[in-house]
């Protein structure tokens, strides 16, 4: 690991409910998009699906503003997910 780097990576899969949001990624870099993100509450993890398309996956997409529970691993800053479903609240 590098200094200074805060890494966070887990091989173990998790369940996390939260709700799904549209935002910058990258902000003032070359790197910047938009990007979907997965807010649990207690942190914000850019969220994809294992095989989908990691920059625009309409799927995801399409969950903007829903609560969501997602099954999957973390990876640093994205919650790679194995498992969505739509849940009420």
């Amino acid at each position: 690991m590098k200094a200074g780097k805060d890494t966070k990576k887990s091989d173990k899969e998790v369940e996390l409910s939260g709700k799904v949001v549209i935002k910058k990624f990258g902000e003032g870099s070359k790197s910047e998009h938009e990007a979907v993100y997965f807010e649990t509450g207690k942190e914000s993890y850019v969220l994809r699906k294992i095989g989908g398309n990691p920059f625009n996956d309409t799927s995801l997409i399409k969950l903007k503003g829903k609560n969501i529970t997602a099954r999957g691993t973390i990876n640093n800053y994205v919650f790679l997910a194995k498992e969505v479903r739509e849940t009420g609240g």
